[in-house]
């Protein structure tokens, strides 16, 4: 979620990071993701297995370079190119469902997120830039933190990885949703409650 120097994070054609940074909460828990110019996929990725419509979301500002690509999952191309200064959505590829950028609170922070159809082994990349290129066309870096992938249309509400806290709070709070064997047309999973009268069921 938030430890980018995970060992499921790979660090990928000179791409590094570094903790401890300034954060949208007022905090220093953002990330500095630098790449190099001379590595046309220079930056971080995450494989994901799994299968179905999945959201990937991430919050980004700009560094001394201003653009985030996020790479197909397929590595057919980028799924989206992200203005970090004008909050806009550049080139996109056709296999998206859907991307978003919103304006979160006003230090320049956004957060993006994509839409795909995950297939059975995956990967996202997340490639700064200064312009939809690749390589950027300058050493540089950008400001990332809470990075979240789900089974959902929509990024939902960002949950800590392990807060088995927050974890129950949307159990609680939200419905569930029960899509078909494509991943796709979604509806709500309503079942019965049931309690066991037995006391000593052993």
């Amino acid at each position: 979620s938030n430890n980018f120097s995970n060992p499921s994070w790979t660090k990928y054609h000179g791409g590094t990071v570094t903790s401890g940074q300034a954060d949208k909460d007022g905090g220093t828990n953002a990330w500095k993701l630098n790449v190099v110019s001379a590595q046309s996929f220079s930056g971080i990725y995450q494989s994901i297995s799994g299968s179905g419509v999945c959201t990937m979301s991430l919050f980004a500002k700009a560094g001394t370079l201003d653009r985030l690509g996020i790479v197909n999952m397929s590595g057919a191309g980028f799924a989206a190119w992200f203005d970090l200064t004008n909050g806009t959505i550049g080139t996109q590829n056709a296999s998206n469902i859907d991307a978003k950028i919103e304006a979160v609170g006003t230090d320049g922070w956004y957060r993006v997120s994509i839409t795909q159809t995950l297939t059975a082994s995956d990967f996202f990349q997340l490639k700064p830039s200064d312009g939809e290129t690749a390589p950027s066309g300058a050493d540089g870096f950008i400001y990332i933190m809470n990075a979240q992938t789900e089974y959902s249309l929509v990024p939902t509400d960002y949950i800590e990885t392990g807060s088995t806290t927050a974890q129950a709070g949307i159990l609680e709070d939200m419905p569930r949703i029960n899509y078909d064997a494509n991943g796709e047309n979604g509806a709500l999973l309503l079942e019965p409650s049931r309690t066991n009268i037995f006391q000593q069921s052993e």
